[in-house]
């Protein structure tokens, strides 16, 4: 078996090799001086099915690109399919890999001299960071291979990535015609999205009116008093805590500057922190409940709660409410909606560092999320150390260039030929700890992914690179006792984002060793810090994965457990993770597709752990997959919300080619959509199809198998994801984050008056939705984001709306309070605008949103 695995590889090699070899200097000067540019052609060629690009190579270096003796890898979100000039050819290679190569046809490029390559792929690119930076020549010099970064691709402009999609991949052209921003466009199919003009935002936030000092919390509390007057904070306050309470007085306390003390003589200027009862419109709530008190008369403030999580959310609360040294008499009494309130982020596909994420943990405790739901592996990368595997973070955790992947991992998303700080890089045993004990003083539970069976090839290459290890050293005991490959599989498959061998095979006891030591291993981090809870086994997007794996033929043949196909073998993965994760004493999780096939869902009785909750995500209205919450639901599963439409936040805020993020579910997502999300009615939520024709809930309920909630109280709660492809610096991943999950934090504590409840009969109350939004909106643009702003929070700036009328600028935004900003020489000088002033403009003025040093896309008022 390894014999022959080893010969492949050989062949392999050799016929990929390049025939002749070019000097580094050379392939430098090649690489430094070659000029790339990337069109998208046409979208719309072929609905749904390809679309055409077009790469225009420009020599500008001083050497001559040879007839043969190299090639340029790159990443493509899409499958290649046809090149239509003769003179090279792409092959893939794994997952967005690609390989452009010259053929015999291939005309040397001398310096100045341009050549042309259209080609064919499929679906569609309608967004420039759909196209991957980093584009590299390899060659050979001296026996050795060699790379070399085409600088025209790179997205470190100045040294550093840009924010903006337009700044960090100039190499992508504009897209300026339906062809290109549009995804088909044909008399059976229309695509309806268009950008947005500074007339059309203008039309969107037309309802929207600035109120003047806005006083309030987000999330809102249940019951919310304003009084009169306000409290003046000064170094002669102190914080006042019972017994059990000292943690959350000394978070408050430095906050504000002051000291916590566990008794005081004064009588005046104190803040008391304690237990009490906490009454919600009359009903006894007893987790993460609070009072809230601020009494300018007796100059006292109360915190009462019910528990430590409450204490801390009635002091996030407070510090909302301080404006300057003010504090508003107000008298709150608040509790959550659901005890589940999460964001997952995917800190693979592009890494986030430790300090990333505690700075993010910060976030989530001030607006009172308390789950961080952690991807932890995927195809692309392993970011978690776990005693006895090294090779996990050895291998899995860096990208470089090594066709072979024993060393690395491709270098998948556009990380370049020696990766980046952004695609490399894993958390030790140090630094998850650190995490979970930043998360634990926030009252955080962090719930750790490892995706398997599929989205796994950074696993599966890290255990065959152990495999290799003790191999070579005779032991192939040891080499076989964390295998995940079966290496006489013949299978061919093809998962989502195109990798050929990235799921576990499920018929070896190897792989079953292997999902052990890893729960054992985050057991063990977890322990003495924040024990381990709930594993989370991802079990999304497995691609037709065994059917030819002789291990899995001799499985199917010979066993007790009910297998009796392939199409079996998911649900005795999920029924075997069951049993191992249970041993540990831990609940269970997974994407809901990781607990169902064909629609039916898994028994829930043959699962060993005492609660199993599935993410329910993909809710593509017209493709009848909206009801798998609640066929989960009533088949005795517990469930959070994270559906795509409202609460994915890797998409972009709009339709735009020049926004951020891909667009496979909603073609965009704002923050006001997020806010507008019903978890009781999730059918109601149905608005637009992908391609942005309108749609009901009586369309969707017409296709569901499943057309009711009828066991609610399975439902935990509701989460939002950031899914990181298109998404690696902290700034990117902040301005994608924020401020959609304020929305989300909204939605998953308070319920509005005006939501839909199905099982209730009460429709959704639209004037009163628009009329919550202008609080929650004017709350953002006021007082909220100019305090992220201030705590280096770089949350995304909407772009204005504006129009003319009478020749004068009428100017508006989705957050009013934000600062907006207007030019008449095409961006030489910028003045403040004043809506109740507005200046007189001519046709071309254009519009910014500011804060800070940051300032949003430019639009053009015509």
């Amino acid at each position: 078996m390894m014999k022959t695995s080893v010969l492949a590889l050989a062949l392999s090699a050799a016929i990929a090799g390049p025939a002749l070899a070019i000097p580094a200097a050379d392939l430098d000067q090649l690489g430094q001086g070659l000029d790339v540019t990337y069109t998208v052609v046409d979208n719309t060629q072929q609905d749904w099915v390809s679309f055409r690009a077009r790469l225009d190579f420009t020599n500008q270096s001083a050497k001559t690109l040879p007839v043969t003796g190299w090639s340029i890898y790159f990443s493509h979100i899409r499958m290649v399919k046809d090149v239509l000039n003769e003179q090279v050819k792409i092959t893939h290679v794994n997952g967005d890999i690609f390989k452009l190569e010259p053929t015999d046809k291939f005309v040397p490029l001398a310096p100045g001299q341009s050549l042309t390559i259209e080609f064919d792929a499929s679906d569609w690119q309608a967004a420039k960071t759909d196209i991957m930076p980093n584009w590299y020549f390899v060659s050979e010099d001296n026996g050795n291979t060699i790379t070399s970064l085409i600088t025209s691709t790179s997205n470190h402009i100045n040294g550093a990535v840009p924010t903006k999609p337009s700044e960090e991949l100039p190499f992508v052209a504009d897209f300026t015609s339906p062809q290109q921003w549009k995804r088909y466009g044909s008399a059976a199919i229309t695509d309806y999205y268009n950008p947005f003009t500074a007339q059309d935002r203008y039309q969107r936030n037309a309802d929207l009116s600035t109120l003047e000092n806005p006083v309030g919390v987000i999330p809102s509390p249940a019951q919310f008093t304003l009084g009169s007057g306000s409290v003046s904070i000064d170094s002669s306050w102190v914080v006042v805590y019972d017994n059990g309470y000292e943690g959350q007085a000394t978070f408050l306390a430095n906050q504000l500057g002051l000291t916590a003390v566990p008794w005081s003589p004064a009588t005046k200027k104190r803040i008391n922190i304690g237990w009490s009862q906490v009454n919600v419109n009359g009903i006894q709530k007893w987790d993460e409940a609070y009072n809230l008190n601020v009494n300018p008369q007796n100059e006292i403030i109360s915190i009462g709660a019910t528990d430590g999580a409450g204490a801390l959310y009635a002091s996030q609360s407070l510090l909302q409410l301080v404006d300057g040294n003010q504090i508003p008499a107000v008298d709150i009494a608040d509790a959550p909606r659901f005890a589940y309130r999460g964001l997952s982020v995917d800190a693979v596909r592009n890494f986030r560092s430790k300090d990333s994420i505690i700075q993010l943990l910060d976030q989530m405790a001030a607006f009172k999320l308390n789950k961080l739901h952690l991807r932890l592996a995927d195809d692309e990368g392993w970011r978690i150390e776990i005693t006895g595997l090294p090779e996990l973070t050895d291998v899995g955790s860096k990208r470089c260039h090594d066709p072979k992947e024993k060393s690395c991992l491709l270098p998948f998303l556009g990380a370049g030929p020696n990766g980046s700080a952004e695609s490399n890089g894993y958390y030790t045993a140090e630094d998850y700890r650190e995490i979970l004990q930043h998360a634990a003083s926030l009252s955080i539970e962090v719930v750790p992914e490892i995706d398997i069976p599929g989205h796994a090839h950074a696993a599966i290459k890290a255990m065959e690179a152990r495999y290799d290890h003790f191999a070579a050293q005779g032991n192939l005991e040891e080499a076989s006792k964390y295998l995940l490959t079966d290496f006489s599989d013949t299978t061919e498959y093809l998962s989502v984002q195109m990798f050929t061998d990235n799921a576990i095979n499920v018929c070896m006891d190897s792989t079953y060793n292997f999902v052990d030591a890893v729960v054992k291993g985050l057991v063990n981090l977890h322990q003495g810090v924040q024990p381990l809870k709930t594993f989370h086994f991802g079990g999304d997007e497995i691609a037709g994965a065994w059917v030819n794996s002789p291990v899995c033929q001799a499985f199917i043949a010979n066993n007790t457990d009910g297998v009796n196909s392939v199409s079996d073998l998911s649900r005795y993965f999920v029924e075997r993770i069951s049993v191992i994760t249970a041993n540990y004493g831990l609940d269970m999780a997974g994407w809901e597709d990781g607990l169902m096939h064909s629609g039916q869902v898994y028994p829930r009785s043959e699962m060993a752990n005492s609660q199993l909750w599935g993410n329910a995500w993909q809710n593509i209205w017209e493709w009848g997959v909206a009801d798998r919450a609640y066929n989960l639901a009533n088949n005795d599963y517990k469930v959070v919300y994270n559906h795509a439409s409202h609460l994915y936040f890797d998409h972009p805020y709009e339709p735009d080619p020049n926004e951020r993020g891909y667009y496979w579910a909603p073609r965009f997502t704002d923050t006001r959509k997020t806010f507008g999300y019903m978890p009781d009615d999730v059918f109601a939520n149905a608005d637009f199809t992908r391609a942005g024709a309108p749609i009901t809930k009586e369309d969707v309920v017409a296709g569901a198998g499943v057309k009711k909630l009828l066991k609610p109280e399975n439902v935990l709660g509701i989460q939002g994801s950031l899914w990181a492809e298109t998404v690696r610096t902290e700034a990117q991943f902040e301005g994608m984050t924020f401020p959609r999950v304020l929305g989300l934090a909204e939605r998953a504590w308070h319920t509005a008056g005006w939501e839909a409840n199905d099982n209730a009969g009460t429709p959704v109350d639209k004037a009163a939705r628009n009329t919550d939004y202008n609080r929650f909106a004017n709350l953002l643009g006021q007082k909220v984001l100019p305090k992220l702003e201030q705590s280096g929070i770089t949350f995304n700036l909407p772009v204005p709306g504006g129009v003319l009328e009478n020749g004068v600028l009428k100017a508006n935004s989705t957050f009013p309070g934000l600062t907006i900003e207007y030019s008449v020489d095409q961006g030489a000088s910028w003045q403040a605008y004043d809506r109740l002033n507005p200046p007189a403009a001519a046709s071309g003025v254009q519009l910014r949103t500011v804060s800070g040093d940051r300032s949003s896309r430019v639009t053009t008022v015509n």
